[in-house]
């Protein structure tokens, strides 16, 4: 299914959680890690080619970097680069409309977080990179109390596709080389022992696979060594909470800027 066909099938947010499941055979998930949830989403090639399209003919064309507002050192190719993904022309509304409804599942979900609020992204760029570029540490803000981010995969080197799953060794041999880095902050009673006071995961890339998750959750990109562009697209959300909601948390600060 293509992006504008999905997006038309989602109707209003309300509806939007069991039309989506409905839509078309993809797989979508909520994992649970003690400290926060994720969305995670593989959608089908149709769907990833069409935004690969619209970037390659409009974004980069359109040339507006996104650069100024990010802390990724992409620039070791002269084709590395991060564009600003506009969410408010025909291709980012349909987009938008898509995020906004997945996202919005992972809130109202009830092995979610099970909560009266909506999800609305604000913004989205693209990450082209190459051989030796890597994203340090860092996590993502919004303009609400409480936000979300995505990370999805749209072309993966083959160097990166033919690493296994779970590596071995860690990235003793570059094992992890162009992997996302999860900074979970949980931990199991060896890794106390071990004086490990974060706890690690790894996502390795695969083309069309998404996942969402509580914005302040850190994250990185290894980098990698071999030839092809690894390329993704991110989005920060918003999330906008029901009065119930605030009313829930009692917060002084929450009714203040909501």
């Amino acid at each position: 299914m293509s992006l504008k066909s999905l997006s038309d099938s989602l109707g209003t947010m309300k509806e939007q959680k069991e039309k989506y499941k409905k839509s078309f055979d993809t797989h979508a998930s909520i994992k649970v890690i003690p400290s926060y949830k994720l969305m995670a989403i593989q959608f089908p090639d149709e769907f990833t080619d069409d935004i690969n399209k619209h970037i390659d003919e409009v974004i980069i064309p359109s040339n507006v970097s996104h650069e100024s507002k990010l802390v990724g050192q992409i620039n070791q190719n002269k084709k590395s680069a991060q564009w600003t993904f506009p969410l408010d022309s025909d291709i980012g509304k349909n987009f938008k409309n898509v995020i906004d409804g997945i996202a919005t599942s992972l809130l109202k979900d009830k092995t979610g977080y099970n909560r009266d609020s909506i999800a609305e992204a604000f913004e989205a760029w693209t990450v082209h990179s190459y051989k030796g570029d890597y994203n340090p540490l860092h996590a993502h803000g919004c303009h609400t109390p409480a936000g979300l981010s995505m990370i999805m995969y749209l072309k993966v080197p083959k160097c990166i596709e033919e690493k296994p799953n779970i590596p071995m060794l860690h990235n003793a041999a570059g094992g992890v080389d162009g992997f996302t880095g999860l900074i979970t902050s949980t931990n199991t009673i060896a890794d106390v022992y071990r004086l490990k006071l974060d706890a690690q995961e790894y996502i390795k890339p695969k083309k069309g696979f998404m996942m969402i998750f509580p914005n302040w959750l850190q994250h990185c990109v290894m980098p990698f060594f071999g030839e092809g562009e690894r390329r993704t697209m991110s989005a920060n959300f918003n999330i906008r909470d029901s009065k119930e909601t605030i009313q829930q948390f009692k917060s002084p600060t929450l009714n203040k800027e909501h």
